[in-house]
């Protein structure tokens, strides 16, 4: 279906093939190249990433993608999977064609952690944004949760995902989890959330991620890693507290922890001058003295 493009960041997308998807993909920027992941969330796109997309414009070359089922990229009838996630990932690394930093938030930040130990050469480093993965949004779906998404990709899923997206659900999601500072959500933030979620099968990811279907463990994974990993938390994140960084920071001496003050979960896009500066010193102190590509934990 032909629809029109939704202006998610300052340039149009191009669109690569996921198993006969379009996926969109967005570039600007030369330099280094860094590849921006979105959350998961009933309204997530690029979008959310718009932040870093301009502000290290300039010096890297900077790319993002919409996941399947969001923003730009299509949103077919499917039960949505963390792998299916984790392998788009992997197939942008592959477009991208030299090692990147892996920049992404919350329940993909488990996908990013997820690529960068299975292909190594292609992930120099990772920023994380309140990420999950250590206990939180890790457990499989079991049988009750794959009974109700059945039971939710009819009408009955369709009528709670236009509740919840609604402009007044959409609003109170903003300023209650993303945001810290409500003058924060202004009507183009509004904006931008909203008209994502309104797109013909919209409601089909969210629903699997809302029953378990996109929960990813990155428990075992995360010690193995051999890229430096920077966690960017904001301060009073209230669905992912940064007491949850503790987890990370046990489980690998690869892992820092920096932390915004007055930014809750979407920190990136809340407090992106700040947000951007500990990129730009994460990777011009730790990656740039490290070789081009970082090497797989041996068995």
């Amino acid at each position: 279906m032909n629809q029109t493009t939704l202006n998610l960041l300052p340039v149009a997308p191009t669109y690569f093939d996921w198993r006969g998807h379009r996926i969109a993909h967005y570039h600007a920027g030369e330099g280094e190249p860094v590849l921006l992941i979105h959350s998961i969330n009933a309204a997530a796109s690029a979008f959310e990433m718009r932040g870093p997309f301009t502000g290290l414009g300039e010096g890297f070359a900077v790319h993002a993608i919409d996941l399947l089922g969001y923003g730009n990229s299509d949103r077919p009838t499917r039960t949505y999977q963390a792998e299916d996630y984790i392998d788009q990932i992997g197939v942008a690394l592959e477009r991208v064609g030299q090692p990147v930093t892996l920049i992404a938030s919350s329940l993909s930040s488990a996908y990013a952690v997820t690529a960068a130990a299975r292909w190594p050469d292609r992930v120099k480093a990772l920023v994380l944004a309140c990420p999950t993965g250590m206990g939180q949004l890790s457990d499989p779906a079991g049988p009750i949760a794959r009974r109700i998404h059945q039971s939710l990709r009819g009408s009955a899923g369709r009528a709670i995902f236009d509740r919840l997206t609604s402009r007044k659900g959409t609003a109170y999601f903003l300023r209650s989890q993303a945001y810290h500072d409500p003058a924060t959500v202004t009507s183009a933030t509004h904006d931008g959330f909203y008209l994502t979620s309104r797109r013909p099968g919209a409601h089909y990811a969210p629903i699997c991620f809302l029953t378990g279907l996109l929960n990813c463990d990155v428990r075992a994974i995360l010690p193995t890693l051999r890229q430096p990993t920077l966690l960017i938390w904001g301060r009073q994140a209230t669905t992912t507290p940064v007491k949850r960084a503790d987890a990370f920071l046990a489980a690998n001496p690869r892992v820092r922890l920096e932390v915004i003050d007055q930014a809750s979960m979407l920190v990136q896009d809340e407090k992106p001058a700040e947000f951007n500066a500990l990129v730009r010193t994460f990777l011009a102190s730790t990656v740039n003295a490290m070789p081009s590509h970082a090497e797989p934990v041996l068995s």
